[in-house]
């Protein structure tokens, strides 16, 4: 089974590769192309909103000639109006029938005269357009050549062609390479996201070299495409600039140059508007102001019925044709002149890069090199980490295998020999614990569980505080199927199971509480096959939890092998008891931390990054305490209340329950360890990493009897602790 369910991680990290890989081997082609595409891009634009602006700056200086030349027509204008008021004033004497006809010879007449100027003015701006559109494509030329220029003398210098990596050109590089790193992060952190909750939570991460360097690798390539993409080809062509000697970057110049004739053709406009203003107001006063007569004279004049053209729109639009006329043929006066200039510009362009003709093809070369070495060592980046991402899970599966869950011996485990047909096979553990005197581990174990991610969780605190009685008491809650319908415990079949089943049925059929834990030896662990309810990839690990006698904890010293082992763990069951004298508690503390502190090389003042469990036990037990009042009127009082209003039901696993029953025993403390700074201990060594978890494997109901037989066996607290150091192992398991 575990052979299938590596190879099906195999496979799907080879998937991974393969579609990381195919976005290096497909786009190298393309890169070319995006950058001749870019440049000719940049070109494009630099010319179009030129060419735009030159055009609309010579169609206002037209305009504006022509508004002039009316505002100087303006007194000679006042006199023929005065002749042609008369004329209409004649007109409008005459008997209807011949009125009738004339106006409709003068609607007929101002038709043949507009027929001719609408089609002059059609073609006209036809020509224009052929015009403005060879201009534009000169200008595009010129542009690019500029561009090209400034980069092969820039590039003959080393400092030149070391900033050609920031040209827009390389972006689909840093592009293609940021995605195939973060796509080869995004698979190694998905392997290792249970160090990396770890990390974020405060437990122990084990060495992330890797994910590390991709990181870095990763922000480095971001900040190159995010440079490219967002500041194109700025900082290449100032890093150019400073290799050239101040010299000014072309595109610099061309920006310039289209801002200040942007600046000119508003100024134009602004120019232009009060030079209309000033006609209309001239006009207003003049003669328009005198022919309001006239006006309301011909628009009595039933026009429509004639179907033709009102004279004074007739006149209008005369002028308006006239206008454009006007306008387009300065255009096309003025805009040969333009391109006969840019043409001369570019021939000058054009000579100047054939005289640095091997300069250009050496340039041409040397980017053809930059961008394939760019590629190569991109591809190399990612198969490398690729290589040693599969070389780091490998070793890291053999270390699993190779490593015993009891001692933590390397290279020491052997299979037994199997007898029967029906015979599990196991592994055996042969590494020597002690010399003096001589005793070997024996540890053994099914052999479909050696290649497992193992997790040790010891129990540690002074003797008589509670620790195999919790421990058995949640060994049958978990058989039973009491916990989270998000997560999944089996029992592993050993010794030590049996053992603990003997310890149950005494605890729930006879009511004889637990005995002392031996000390001889390292405890065999009590073993649960454990599945998490991770979203991203579910997780099958075995939890081993140590039950070390309470002489462990209060009497040995570091240099005991048993006391070693016990500290060398994923997290930590310390346990309290408040029924217990607070002074050996605190000497077991005080030697736990410095004890911990020698074990990991960690140094004073410094936090260790392992979660630690205080489970306060025997909460039931409380109420008979000397500090307890007989009517429950006091702080044990209060606590009890407070602990039922925090979750009714008694069997959340919300993180915000665990909380607030840390935070409702933290304050309890003061009562039952008076002076006893526990937060204070457990935050130097531990840091942010401990909660505190009352609990009571007998049950809240009959508070204060000590005969088991006369209590009703419904355990409080237990899975708690449990869940808690799961879920800072990163393994999800909270709600």
């Amino acid at each position: 089974m575990r052979t299938l369910q590596s190879r099906r991680r195999a496979a799907r990290h080879a998937v991974c590769y393969c579609l990381l890989f195919s976005s290096f081997i497909l786009h190298p082609s393309s890169f070319l192309l995006a950058a001749v595409a870019s440049d000719e891009g940049q070109a494009n634009e630099l010319a179009d909103r030129y060419v735009a602006d030159s055009v609309a700056r010579l169609r206002l200086k037209a305009e504006m000639d022509l508004t002039a030349q009316q505002t100087r027509r303006l007194p000679e204008s006042r006199q023929e109006s005065l002749a042609e008021q008369q004329r209409i004033e004649e007109l409008l004497q005459t008997p209807l029938p011949s009125r009738a006809a004339l106006l409709h010879a003068l609607s007929s007449g101002s038709e043949e005269v507009l027929k001719p100027l609408r089609q002059a003015a059609a073609g006209l701006p036809r020509q224009v357009d052929d015009l403005e559109t060879a201009w534009r494509s000169i200008r595009t030329e010129i542009n690019r050549g500029q561009f090209l220029l400034f980069q092969v003398k820039g590039n003959l210098r080393v400092a030149g062609q070391a900033a050609s990596l920031l040209s827009v050109d390389k972006r689909s590089f840093w592009l293609f390479g940021l995605i195939a790193v973060a796509s080869l992060l995004g698979v190694v952190l998905h392997d290792r996201r249970h160090e990396l909750r770890r990390l974020f939570n405060g437990g122990r991460a084990r060495a992330m070299g890797l994910s590390k360097i991709l990181t870095v690798a990763l922000a480095v390539l971001a900040l190159l495409a995010l440079t490219t993409f967002v500041l194109e080809d700025q900082i290449y062509e100032w890093l150019l600039t400073v290799g050239l000697a101040g010299e000014v970057s072309p595109r610099q110049t061309l920006v310039e140059r289209n801002n200040e004739l942007a600046r000119e053709v508003q100024a134009l406009r602004e120019a232009k508007e009060k030079q209309v203003q000033e006609l209309r107001q001239a006009e207003r006063v003049g003669w328009v102001e005198r022919s309001e007569p006239h006006q309301e004279s011909l628009s009595n004049v039933r026009w429509g019925s004639l179907r033709s053209t009102h004279p004074t729109d007739a006149a209008a639009e005369f002028r308006r044709e006239v206008g454009e006329i006007w306008t387009s043929l300065a255009l096309l006066e003025s805009l040969p002149q333009a391109i006969s200039a840019d043409q001369a510009e570019l021939r000058q362009l054009r000579a100047e890069l054939a005289r640095n003709t091997a300069a250009t093809l050496h340039y041409l070369r040397l980017q053809e090199v930059i961008r394939g070495g760019l590629g190569v060592a991109l591809l190399a980046l990612t198969a490398a980490g690729g290589f040693l991402f599969w070389q780091g899970m490998d070793q890291r599966r053999r270390a699993v295998a190779e490593t015993c869950p009891l001692c933590l011996g390397q290279d020491c485990l052997e299979p037994e020999t199997v007898r029967g047909p029906a015979a599990v096979a196991t592994i055996k553990c042969h590494n020597v614990i002690s010399q003096h005197p001589r005793e070997e581990c024996n540890y053994a174990f099914a052999a479909a569980y050696q290649s497992m991610q193992k997790l040790c969780f010891p129990t540690l605190g002074v003797p008589q505080a509670g620790k195999t009685h919790w421990l058995s008491m949640i060994y049958w809650e978990l058989n039973r199927g009491n916990y989270p319908k998000s997560v999944q415990f089996e029992k592993a079949k050993s010794r030590t199971s049996e053992d603990f089943d003997i310890l149950v049925e005494e605890i729930l059929n006879s009511r004889i509480g637990t005995a002392a834990t031996q000390r001889e030896r390292i405890p065999r662990p009590l073993v649960f096959n454990f599945r998490d309810r991770d979203r991203w990839s579910r997780s099958n690990l075995l939890v081993n939890i140590f039950d070390y006698s309470g002489e462990v904890t209060a009497d040995m010293g570091v240099d005991d092998y048993r006391r070693r082992r016990a500290l060398e763990a994923d997290g930590y069951f310390f346990f309290l008891d408040p029924t217990f004298p607070t002074e050996p508690q605190v000497k077991a503390i005080t030697d736990f931390r410095e004890d911990l502190r020698l074990v990991k090389g960690v140094k004073s003042g410094r936090s260790i990054r392992a979660p630690v469990a205080l489970c306060v036990t025997k909460i039931d037990l409380l109420a008979n305490q000397a500090y307890a009042l007989p009517g429950g009127n006091d702080a044990i009082g209060r606590f009890y209340d407070e602990l039922a209003r925090i979750d009714p039901s008694g069997e959340s696993l919300h993180p915000r329950v665990l909380a607030a029953r840390s935070r409702l025993t933290a304050r309890l403390r003061e009562t039952i360890w008076p002076g006893w700074q526990i937060e204070r201990q457990i935050h130097d060594l531990f840091g942010g990493r401990y909660m505190f978890f009352p609990l009571t494997p007998v049950g809240l109901d009959g508070r204060g009897e000590t005969d088991l037989s006369l209590r009703t066996i419904s355990p409080f607290g237990l899975l708690e602790p449990l869940m808690w150091l799961l879920q800072m192992n990163g393994y999800p398991v909270l709600n």
